[in-house]
C-alpha cells in the first residue's frame, strides 16, 4: 500500500492532510475493501506510525504487528521536520547542509516523487504516540531497527511500553538501509512462523 502523498497514492498539500490517525485508517479502510477480516501488518519508519496507530484504533484487523525502523522515537518524537521539508522544496539539492535532510532530498530525487506532497507529509506524519496509548496493542509485535540507525531511537525501550512486544537488532543498519538486510527479513519470516 502507498500511503497517501507517497508512490501511486493521491497527492495532498497541506500538512493536516497528512495526521497519522488519517493514514491508519486509510489502511482499515483497505483492509475493509479487499474483504480481508485481519492480518498480518508490517510497516518501516513512517508506515511502522501507520501500523501501530491501526493496531491501536483497530486491534481486530491486526494479527500481528511488525514496526519496523521505528523505536522509542514513536513515543519521544525524532524531529528534524522543518529542515527536511525545506531542503525538499529547495530549488536544488547544492547547498542543504543537514546531512539527514540532504538524503530525503536524495531519495525523493532518486525515485521522482512529488516533493512538494512528500514536504507537507513531512509536517505532520511524525506526531509521537503517547506511551499510555501503546498499552492498546495487544496483538503480537516485533520492533526491528538497525544497530546504526540514528532516527528511530531504541527499539528496546520501545518494546519495553508494548505489552509482549520483542525488539529484533538489525545488525550494522542505519535507518536507510535496513529495509533490504537479510537479518531482518530473516527476523520478520521467523516472528510471522511463530506468532499463535
Amino acid at each position: 500500500m502507498d500511503v497517501r502523498g507517497h508512490g501511486a497514492s493521491t497527492k495532498f498539500y497541506e500538512p493536516l492532510d497528512y495526521r497519522p490517525t488519517l493514514m491508519a485508517e486509510d489502511a482499515a479502510n483497505l483492509l475493509r475493501h479487499l474483504h480481508i477480516r485481519n492480518a498480518d501488518v508490517m510497516g518501516y519508519s513512517m508506515g511502522a506510525r501507520v501500523a501501530a496507530l491501526l493496531a491501536i484504533a483497530h486491534p481486530l484487523l491486526v494479527r500481528s504487528l511488525i514496526i519496523g525502523g521505528m523505536g522509542i522515537g514513536l513515543v519521544n518524537g525524532i524531529g528534524g521536520e522543518r529542515e527536511i521539508s525545506d531542503a525538499l522544496l529547495a530549488a536544488s539539492p547544492e547547498g542543504i547542509a543537514n546531512e539527514q535532510a540532504r538524503g530525503y532530498r536524495t531519495f525523493a530525487d532518486r525515485t521522482k516523487s512529488d516533493r512538494r506532497a512528500l514536504a507537507a507529509s513531512i509536517l505532520e506524519q511524525r506526531q509521537p504516540i503517547p506511551a499510555e496509548r501503546l498499552t492498546a496493542i495487544k496483538a503480537p509485535t516485533l520492533i526491528p531497527v538497525g544497530t546504526r540507525d540514528m532516527v528511530a531511537g531504541s527499539a528496546h525501550e520501545l518494546a519495553a511500553l508494548i505489552p509482549g512486544a520483542v525488539a529484533f537488532d538489525i545488525p550494522n543498519r542505519d535507518h536507510m538501509l535496513a529495509t533490504g538486510d537479510k537479518a531482518y527479513k530473516a527476523a520478520v519470516l521467523d516472528f510471522l512462523a511463530k506468532r499463535p
